[in-house]
């Protein structure tokens, strides 16, 4: 199923391309892509993705901003990731994820190793049908292709201009055999039983409601002896809810993510269990021993390169004192000075998190699907 030719007329691609206008492949691409926005469009955007977000001076006893985010997660993710998405391509490239950091490797080559490592825990190879659960722009998903030397991999996502520009980069890269994206809610999966050989999801699951609804449903899509292997974000043992110093992080890391409510480790894995998944492997690869560096260095230090210098504080300070500048002119469209902030604060609370030990991005965990399983039907947790 694709986005391009099943979808073209429908009305919700008819509003994301009157929202993003045209379509901007370039690497140096981000300020045309931005200033091309539509205003409205993008301010009303804006408005409805941080109206969830009321709760910052209300932490002690939020439980029903909480479960009203989690009502409205389809709508605030899809959302969120109009607004992000040209901004994590102009910081991050096309794979929009942390990295265990290896001395002496760039930042390309810790991304590319962390998503090979998914496809070899999985054991993918060539003619193999996998899925990528929340497939962003398909970075992860291209390189797992290259590394398998030829796997085909579907990816879902919910987001209209994030698969747009999926399906133009499989094009751009000649790997359209190899891939395809289907349009979707990853809690409710337009896709058979027992579809896929192998699931792998790179911090994508983080945006359902309840983990227990998308493991839920990667299991029912999964082959009896297939495997799920998957970067979660969790909070880790570290982390006490009633200190409100550290769910002030926290709740800073859920609002510049899109995320209703963090799972503790523990909880990622009952959750695994409790939908029917046999777990096989499970530990916090963002550990740091005497070959790495610290996951949030990616955003605490500057890194080589452009990209490098964007991700660190003073690129971050450049982007944000620039399009203050644009945006006291009207140069940017309403909504993008306030994006940019809302990544800023997240940034920092990101470092802040994996300082204070309180959090990781990279919970790996690969699991199996039982021989002999029953299909899991997913309801509300």
């Amino acid at each position: 199923m694709s986005l391009a030719t099943d979808n073209k007329n429908s009305e919700e691609i008819q509003m994301m391309r009157k929202l993003h206008g045209s379509l901007v492949l370039e690497e140096t691409g981000f300020f045309k892509k931005v200033v091309q926005k539509n205003s409205l469009l993008n301010k009303d955007v804006s408005d409805s993705y941080n109206n969830n977000w009321k709760d910052s001076n209300e932490l002690e006893d939020n439980d029903k901003h909480v479960e009203n985010r989690r009502h409205q997660a389809q709508n605030m993710t899809n959302a969120f990731y109009d607004l992000v998405t040209d901004f994590y391509e102009y910081g991050w490239g096309q794979s929009f994820h942390f990295a265990k950091l290896y001395k002496g490797d760039t930042f390309e080559e810790n991304i590319n190793r962390h998503e090979a490592y998914l496809a070899l825990k999985l054991g993918l190879k060539k003619g193999m049908r996998v899925l990528d659960t929340g497939c962003g722009v398909g970075g992860p998903l291209r390189e797992i292709v290259k590394f398998s030397n030829g796997a085909h991999v579907t990816g879902i996502n919910n987001n209209s201009y994030q698969l747009q520009r999926c399906e133009a980069y499989s094009i751009k890269y000649g790997l359209s055999d190899y891939t395809d994206f289907i349009k979707g809610d990853f809690t409710k999966m337009p896709i058979e039983d027992e579809t896929f050989d192998s699931v792998f999801s790179v911090e994508a699951t983080v945006h359902a409601p309840h983990l227990e609804q998308v493991y839920g449903e990667i299991y029912r899509v999964l082959k009896p002896g297939g495997r799920f292997a998957c970067y979660e974000w969790c909070t880790t043992d570290v982390y006490d809810e009633n200190d409100i110093s550290m769910k002030k992080v926290v709740h800073a890391i859920e609002q510049g993510n899109s995320i209703s409510k963090l799972y503790t480790t523990k909880e990622c894995i009952k959750a695994l269990e409790t939908v029917g998944f046999k777990v096989l492997e499970q530990a916090d690869i963002g550990i740091v021993d005497n070959a790495t560096q610290p996951w949030y260095n990616t955003l605490k230090m500057t890194d080589s390169g452009l990209r490098g210098f964007l991700r660190s504080p003073n690129g971050r300070f450049y982007t944000d004192t620039l399009l203050t500048f644009l945006n006291k002119f009207n140069l940017v469209p309403s909504g993008v000075l306030e994006t940019s902030r809302l990544l800023n604060d997240a940034a920092d609370n990101l470092v802040a998190g994996g300082e204070m030990g309180i959090f990781t991005p990279m919970f790996f965990f690969a699991v199996e699907k039982p021989v002999n399983a029953n299909t899991f039907v997913a309801t509300a947790v």
